[in-house]
């Protein structure tokens, strides 16, 4: 597997219209918010403040829907108390319309002096907070991405779960790695007594699948898949490029999940596990836009927009760019990959239907 110094850029970085495109995201984080205020009951903080960190925030509502029900709880706790929030995500956030979102009239600071609002600036696979300052950390729809991006020898697939053989093992030991970096910050960042609320993406045992698993938006990245390799047949993207390009995302299986926390000598002395599970998401699990079925323009619009919004970086970095001549071409592909793609889900429908498991996990520290 290779890597090289463009592979550096954080597959999140640049995103488009999220915002616009994320209902799945702000799904999920309303139906987060009575296990947050759940977990801020049995907090007992430390120190004159209270700290959430939000780790992959995002530039969205979803955001600030996340941080709204702690500070909503933590004020029917101690209505004179201290909030400090921060937001931490990589430099290429759209940071001022977050920041506008949370001061808005549907933000969580209301005009409070009593709430701090800042950012950390930088991959939740580093350190971005003080040692031991953190009461609460949530990490939604963000840890399934990998630290950077990577080139296997993949062809045939631009997802993790179709990988076989030399390639999905070296991604896989990737993943574990990345994931064990990710909880060894949090544990040096949590204070004792704190929690750790990582909810996102994942996967669940499918023995009709290639490697036994079933992972969330299986059919939508094939979809992808089908859109690049019809380009590259027809000359537009480079088949040599496809053949290395693959999502850098990594949804875990709750047994995944679990087994650092088990093995790590570390990790198992840092955290108690309250909780590892995966569900089907209660709201539309086997199609996130089932209620546009009917139209198909609409039910194509809905999902071309999705899967811009959080794949185009990717897609502009990896594997439009490498196969043009010029910024332009580039421009083109994009235009180009996204017409297919419309038209495949106006004609097939629900056959590449985004399917969600969400996998949730609960960490106290020791």
């Amino acid at each position: 597997m290779q890597s090289d110094p463009a592979d550096k850029l954080k597959s999140t970085e640049g995103m488009v219209d999220y915002d616009q495109n994320s209902a799945a995201q702000k799904q999920h984080a309303d139906l987060q918010a009575v296990h947050i205020r759940a977990l801020m009951a049995r907090l007992d903080v430390a120190g004159p403040e209270l700290k959430i960190v939000d780790y992959g925030c995002g530039p969205g509502m979803s955001a600030i829907d996340t941080v709204r029900p702690a500070v909503e709880a933590y004020r029917l706790q101690n209505p004179r108390g201290t909030i400090s929030v921060c937001h931490a995500d990589q430099c290429g956030n759209d940071w001022n319309s977050l920041f506008e979102l949370a001061s808005g009239p549907s933000g969580y600071i209301n005009g409070s002096t009593k709430v701090r609002v800042g950012a950390a600036v930088g991959s939740f696979y580093d350190q971005l907070v003080a040692d031991g300052s953190v009461a609460l950390g949530t990490c939604f729809f963000a840890s399934h991405w990998l630290s950077h991006a990577i080139r296997p020898h993949a062809p045939g697939t631009v997802w993790f779960a179709d990988l076989t053989g030399k390639a999905r093992a070296e991604m896989a030991d990737f993943a574990r790695c990345d994931w064990i970096t990710f909880l060894k910050h949090r544990a040096r960042e949590l204070q004792s007594g704190g929690y750790l609320l990582v909810s996102t993406l994942g996967a669940v045992p499918d023995s009709d699948e290639i490697n036994g698993i079933a992972a969330s938006g299986r059919k939508c990245y094939r979809a992808m898949q089908n859109i690049a390799q019809e380009m590259a047949g027809d000359g537009l993207l480079k088949q040599n490029v496809l053949d290395s390009f693959v999502f850098a995302l990594w949804f875990m299986t709750a047994a995944e999940a679990r087994e650092p926390l088990q093995t790590d000598p570390v990790l198992a002395d840092a955290f108690e596990m309250e909780e590892i599970s995966v569900a089907p998401s209660p709201l539309n699990p086997s199609d996130i836009y089932a209620e546009f079925i009917t139209d198909p323009v609409i039910y194509a619009k809905q999902y071309t927009g999705y899967i811009r919004a959080f794949a185009d970086s990717t897609l502009r970095t990896q594997l439009f760019e490498p196969s043009a001549n010029s910024w332009a071409d580039v421009d083109g592909l994009a235009d180009e990959f996204y017409r297919r793609l419309d038209k495949l889900y106006q004609n097939f429908a629900d056959r590449y239907a985004y399917e969600i498991w969400h996998l949730t996990i609960v960490l106290r520290k020791t």
